[in-house]
């Protein structure tokens, strides 16, 4: 499955936020791919694209985020063309 989180760090939380995310990303939780990060302007802080095959997997890692930002997450599936 794919997946796209969306990210908003919380206020004062920046280095927080940093930790955790370099902490995702280099060490990501067992059956997690990162495929992409993105940092953006507008609307969200980040964007993470991401493939997992148990949605209850990215449940637990949303969660342990919480405390330095909060995050928007979607299913997507790949539009044949």
């Amino acid at each position: 499955m794919l997946f796209i989180t969306c990210v908003n760090v919380n206020s004062g939380m920046v280095k927080s936020a940093k930790e955790f995310g370099d902490r995702m990303l280099n060490e990501p939780p067992k059956g997690v791919k990162f495929l992409k990060a993105y940092h953006t302007l507008g609307r969200y802080d980040a964007v993470w694209i991401y493939e997992a095959d148990d949605p209850a997997v990215i449940e637990d890692f949303l969660h342990q985020s919480r405390d330095v930002a909060t995050t928007e997450t979607w299913v997507a599936f790949e539009r044949k063309m």
